[in-house]
């Protein structure tokens, strides 16, 4: 996946251009149309970087908030250079010194931002001490970015996200916007782009559109560029818009409140988690068109219902269909927004592709194919309303309260500049937590953030090299990838996802040899009958075992603090007899790792000599906790196991874990 993976971002940040004609004048860099923003941020800066990023030329990073997505904002706004004609730059300040104002217009003119641009220049500027965001545009812009608009996007989307904990993310969000924004201006004739811009097939799909039978364009040009479609609707109005207990009339309710620009946030037709998106993100009129149209074009719809599910789809769907999906919610069905820009992505053909298969409307998806599997469910946490169970989790400080949140946020809402701010607020609250660390890793990496995924996952410890490994596939840099592949298989040679991602690798770079070697090894792996690539598998009982903090038990005399009570199951996966060298056990957590040593006498192996024969299993349950108060919110179990085959020297490892939760601390709102 690369810069327009992103569906939610890319695609609920496209916006219509309705601005009058311009006369442009590429040789003016002084400013006329600028926007201010001033708004607390959710969470206080922190002035020391969290991480080293080069220098991009149109990035001045001065403070080190925009970390760790430098690389990527520099490539957008080299791109705005090269699709678009737009000098941008993005400039972050910690300086008390002046208003933001005075501190942009010396920045604008000083740089001579848009000076030898053929469209113009832009500017964004960030300051986290003065608590301001600024978005500035030259004359030759101004018609299409206008005071008003800019001022809303600076005040909705940079502001509130100007920490130095989503600062990077918020500027992201907001290029996309303003990329799509500018191609949807020229299309409908509201701005003059120069004629090698517009060979760009994203501009050739907005004329498209815009050019439609439909009539998008008219319609387009009929609404006013700064109308605020977000506007709460009278009761008269919202009647046009009411779910209903038939599916059909739902759908029907939804396509005219797409083809009305109704994005009032509060309508009863969306599901509560769509509803608290639907008011984080900007209605986008133009792409709210093009998926009218394309519902229009791939009728008649079929309709798939699986108990309180529905997936409303076609037979013959138009270029880039997207699928409306219903969740029946107190006898009502509502449009579920989440589910579909969570699991349902974008490539680079312009189709909708399933990127997650672990979603409760797969039965229904098919014809997009099957997605990984993502444990990124929605209502794990909790029962009734996600708002009430957010507000009490605001005024919670634990580490394990800003990471519920986080998951909330990202699982039953996708609003991720939300689940950002609670996913570093997590891991600022117990930095060496490798739960923390890992899901958010996880979720960078499930987004497209490679860059992000890999400052997070390699804080994490065994367990998930591979997934480092492709986090650095993906940003190209095939010698990291593959010192972390290696890391794999120096724990267990036999490891067959990494010896295929080895494999990758050696191709790409060039290694024809080493290509050939790890091949054979696959191939004789794959038709062995004894299965020496099975691992031990370790099963926990249940998943996820409650976490208790607050009272102590007494187990064969001992007080226990900070205790769970679950079951491990230890099986040989394989078709040949094993034997266990040695299980380390270590629990980590927000308070001080501790090691617990070899438990692998904690099972009773019925053939002795810690052996199991092929395919076998042993099974033991027990209380687990501490002889002192840990101080722990959450704790880790982390198991390292190493075998070899019976009459063989080969040792293979494997590292696994089981998370404890304090399920019931939340006074009955959290699930279990």
């Amino acid at each position: 996946m690369r810069l327009r993976i992103l569906l939610l971002l890319a695609l609920l940040f496209l916006s219509g251009g309705l601005a009058f004609k311009l006369h442009l004048d590429a040789q003016l860099p002084a400013t006329q149309s600028v926007a201010v923003a001033d708004q607390n941020p959710q969470t206080a800066p922190h002035l020391a970087k969290t991480v080293t990023t080069p220098q991009h030329s149109r990035i001045e990073d001065e403070i080190g908030i925009l970390s760790p997505f430098g690389p990527r904002l520099g490539r957008m706004a080299d791109a705005f250079q090269e699709d678009l004609g737009i000098d941008l730059r993005i400039v972050t300040l910690n300086d008390e010194l002046g208003s933001i104002e005075a501190q942009s217009d010396t920045i604008f003119e000083h740089k001579r931002i848009g000076l030898d641009a053929p469209t113009g220049g832009v500017l964004i500027i960030l300051n986290p001490r003065l608590k301001q965001a600024r978005i500035q545009v030259g004359y030759s812009l101004e018609g299409a970015l206008t005071d008003l608009h800019m001022g809303r996007i600076a005040r909705d989307q940079l502001a509130p996200y100007a920490s130095y904990g989503a600062a990077g993310m918020a500027v992201m969000d907001v290029l996309h916007y303003l990329r799509d924004h500018v191609y949807a201006a020229a299309a409908i004739g509201n701005l003059q782009l120069f004629d090698r811009y517009k060979d760009h097939p994203t501009y050739q799909e907005f004329v498209s559109y815009a050019s439609s039978g439909a009539g998008a364009k008219s319609l387009l040009s009929s609404v006013p560029l700064d109308a605020d479609f977000k506007r709460e609707l009278s009761a008269a109005e919202r009647e046009s818009y009411r779910p209903s207990s038939e599916v059909a009339e739902s759908v029907a309710a939804f396509l005219r409140a797409t083809q009305d620009f109704a994005g009032d946030p509060s309508l009863d037709l969306f599901t509560e988690g769509s509803r608290l998106m639907r008011a984080h993100y900007p209605l986008a009129p133009f792409e709210e068109i093009k998926r009218a149209e394309r519902i229009e074009a791939s009728m008649p719809l079929e309709y798939l219902i699986r108990e309180d599910r529905a997936v409303v789809t076609s037979k013959k769907p138009a270029h880039g269909f997207l699928p409306i999906l219903l969740r029946r919610d107190e006898g009502v069905w509502r449009v579920d927004l989440v589910e579909t820009w969570k699991n349902l992505f974008y490539d680079r053909e312009g189709n909708y592709y399933l990127r997650n298969n672990n979603t409760p409307y797969a039965f229904g998806l098919a014809q997009f194919g099957r997605g990984g599997y993502h444990d990124i469910a929605g209502g794990r946490f909790f029962d009734g309303s996600i708002e009430q169970l957010l507000s009490k989790l605001e005024a919670r400080s634990e580490a394990v309260a800003s990471l519920y949140r986080a998951e909330i946020w990202f699982r039953d809402c996708f609003v991720f500049p939300q689940a950002f701010l609670a996913y570093e607020e997590a891991r600022r609250a117990a930095p060496k937590d490798p739960l923390m660390l890992q899901l958010f890793g996880d979720r960078a990496s499930y987004l497209g953030f490679p860059e992000l995924a890999i400052e997070l996952l390699e804080g994490v410890g065994s367990g998930v090299e591979l997934s480092v490994a492709d986090a650095y596939y993906e940003i190209e840099d095939f010698e990291n990838a593959r010192r972390w592949v290696r890391k794999a298989l120096d724990e267990n040679p036999y490891d067959l996802p990494a010896l295929r991602r080895m494999r990758t690798l050696a191709q790409r770079l060039g290694n024809a040899e080493e290509s050939l070697d790890v091949t054979q090894t696959i191939d004789a792996l794959e038709n062995d009958g004894l299965r020496r690539a099975e691992p031990v598998w370790l099963f926990f009982d249940p998943n996820v075992p409650n976490f208790e903090a607050s009272g102590v038990i007494e187990v064969n005399g001992t007080k226990v603090f900070d205790h769970s009570h679950f079951g491990v199951t230890l099986q040989n996966r394989s078709n040949r007899a094993i034997e266990i060298e040695s299980v380390k056990l270590t629990s980590v957590g927000t308070a001080a790792a501790s090691g617990l040593g070899d438990i692998k006498g904690y099972w009773n192996f019925p053939h002795g000599e810690h052996r199991l024969l092929a395919n076998q299993h042993v099974y033991f349950k027990k209380d687990w906790g501490f002889t002192v108060d840990t101080g722990h919110q959450h704790v880790r179990y982390v198991f390292r196991t190493c075998w070899h085959g019976v009459g063989t020297q080969v040792r293979q490892c494997r590292t696994q874990w089981v998370d404890t939760f304090p399920w019931t601390s939340l006074q009955g709102s959290v699930k279990q």
